[in-house]
């Protein structure tokens, strides 16, 4: 059976931000694996936002992204007050539009509870690829659910990895030190400083662009439209960065 073509796009600082929120240490690496299971994963995108105070604070971070199959896009923000302003609805916007037209993969894989992206998930579902919204459903925007064409609940998938790898300690009999693993790590988690808090958090300003970016989309679409299509490559010999999951048959995946 030929497997569906998937590309991925995280939104960084939405999904990391809203995993801070519930406590969750996130695998970009494994989420990775999750969402290409049982397709054919071209590629995936990814677009970290840098505080213009510490630079380099997230370096570590970003080589990791790139360890992981990422391309990683960063871009500098402005200083606003006591926080800083980083939107990247437009280069996303433009990136899925390219890859759209140009590409054609079956699905779309959008890592984001932002509304602001209803109207880019509303022309590149008419173009006919299907766009599945990856996100904590309580910090998603309602109108994202409703447009998009599946939803991956990420909680859900935090909560089988966590089962996966449980698993493996209970059948070795390692249920202590398994249990005492997660205690330290959650006890990590709970000592975090106010102070470490406010430099990890992106603090981003909530973006009140829809128009704007509702505007782009469409003149976007309209110069892609324009453009000659681009063949997308031969991949039955290209290389296959899919990496099958190992769950059980069936993945958590949410209107896959």
């Amino acid at each position: 059976m030929v497997k569906e073509k998937v590309i991925f796009f995280l939104d960084y600082a939405n999904i990391n931000r809203a995993a801070r929120e519930k406590r969750y240490q996130l695998d970009y690496h494994d989420l990775l694996q999750y969402v290409g299971e049982e397709r054919f994963l071209l590629d995936a995108h990814c677009y970290v936002p840098i505080n213009p105070r510490n630079e380099h604070r997230l370096d570590g971070a970003i080589e990791d992204l790139w360890r992981a199959g990422y391309i990683v896009t960063t871009k500098v923000g402005t200083i606003a007050g006591g926080t800083y302003k980083c939107n990247f609805d437009v280069e996303i916007t433009m990136d899925i539009l390219k890859v759209v037209y140009q590409v054609k993969p079956d699905i779309i894989v959008l890592a984001t509870g932002d509304a602001d992206f209803v109207p880019l998930i509303q022309d590149v579902r008419k173009s006919g690829v299907r766009v599945e919204v990856a996100a904590f459903v309580e910090t998603a925007g309602a109108q994202i659910l409703n447009k998009c064409s599946g939803f991956i609940d990420l909680d859900v998938y935090f909560g089988g990895y966590l089962a996966a790898q449980q698993e493996p300690l209970e059948q070795e009999g390692s249920v202590e030190p398994y249990h005492d693993l997660i205690q330290s790590q959650q006890d990590e988690q709970k000592e975090v400083s106010e102070h470490d808090k406010a430099e990890q958090d992106e603090d981003l300003l909530p973006s009140h662009e829809s128009d704007e970016l509702e505007e782009t989309v469409a003149c976007l679409v309209e110069q892609m439209e324009k453009q000659p299509l681009v063949s997308a490559p031969d991949l039955s010999d290209g290389p296959d960065i899919y990496v099958p999951d190992s769950r059980e048959e069936g993945g958590l995946h949410g209107n896959h």
